[in-house]
């Protein structure tokens, strides 16, 4: 057993043993293509790969996996719901609230629950919990409330790197491959590179919700766009929307003093861990940046992603913020465009 197998065991095991017993409503079984942008393949275990189509059916462990300048829309038996961007390589963990996600973007949303949930990158060497409430405190307790999930994840697997958004005020706990961990509240990102966890930072969920596609219907405004989706895709769009509100009317009223935003114009007096929203801003074009990819034949995931250089600028002209990445700055001439 290599040792990337032996860390995604042990983390495993670890899940397992945290999670309050599952409720048969709160499995993952199945997965349901509900919307489709180009092209994208089902990667079926021990079938070969073929088209996606809109209503195919995935089960644990089968994969869906995008192509440049693609989107493929998932729901779940439970009513989560998956947005996977370009070149991205996304599948379910069987027998609990589990997704692997190997390359590229997605973003994720789970109804409220007790129960925990977990994202794993880079062959386990990061990995998103959602913990889950207190064992035996009935789910309508006011001190342990079911929680909702919405977390925005980009991964580079060329440079080994994972990045996570918190979207919500649940807070969400980041592991890296030796076990050190951080909690990211709302608003706040960190990255996970060579299994070594970042310097956790704000990002201005303002900013987010004008310039991502990936996660229309989650803020203000946008209920026209949630009534064109179906009864239950509405239904978990309206519960996880409740929460991300929440974290976006959170963070107006804490950065409120803490820095002067840009896009508001006048001379920036940035804190070191607020990220501005200027054309730096790592969220612009958020969520497709990826479409020069070719897959490699003997890895089956996309290579060559073409990643930033220059950090956001989060001090005044002059200096840098270590740590700072651009998981999604406005693409140049040549890396093809923005799906909206």
């Amino acid at each position: 057993m290599n040792i990337h197998r032996g860390i995604v065991a042990a983390s495993l095991l670890a899940f397992a043993w945290m999670s309050p017993a599952l409720a048969a409503s709160d499995l993952l079984t199945r997965g349901e293509v509900y919307k489709l942008t180009n092209r994208a393949q089902l990667l079926q275990n021990n079938r070969p790969a073929r088209p996606a189509r809109l209503a195919d059916v995935l089960a644990p462990q089968d994969a869906i996996r995008t192509a440049a300048r693609s989107r493929a829309e998932l729901l779940f038996n439970e009513g989560s719901l998956a947005r996977i961007g370009s070149n991205a390589i996304f599948r379910f963990i069987p027998g609990m609230r589990g997704f692997q996600l190997r390359n590229g973007t997605a973003l994720i949303m789970s109804p409220p629950t007790t129960v925990a949930t977990r994202i794993e990158t880079l062959e386990g060497q990061a990995i998103a919990e959602l913990p889950p409430s207190a064992v035996d405190v009935p789910s309508t307790s006011e001190q342990f409330p079911p929680r909702s999930l919405a977390m925005a994840i980009v991964v580079d697997g060329t440079n080994n790197k994972a990045q996570f958004f918190n979207l919500t005020n649940n807070p969400i706990r980041i592991l890296d491959a030796k076990g050190n961990s951080v909690l990211l509240n709302a608003g706040q990102t960190v990255a996970v590179q060579n299994g070594v966890i970042g310097q956790v930072q704000t990002f201005d969920l303002r900013r987010f919700y004008q310039t991502s596609s990936l996660a229309l219907g989650l803020a203000p405004g946008q209920e026209a766009t949630i009534a064109a989706e179906s009864a239950r895709v509405q239904q978990t769009l309206n519960l996880v929307r409740a929460a991300t509100i929440a974290a976006l009317n959170l963070q107006a009223r804490q950065l409120e003093g803490l820095c002067t935003l840009n896009a508001r114009g006048g001379a920036s007096t940035l804190s070191t861990n607020c990220v501005t929203t200027d054309s730096d801003d790592p969220l612009r074009t958020f969520e497709e940046r990826r479409d020069l990819t070719n897959p490699r034949p003997d890895q089956g995931r996309p290579t060559d992603i073409p990643v930033d250089t220059q950090p956001p600028q989060t001090q005044p002209p002059g200096t840098t913020q270590p740590g700072t990445t651009q998981p999604g700055t406005q693409p140049t001439t040549g890396q093809g465009t923005v799906i909206r």
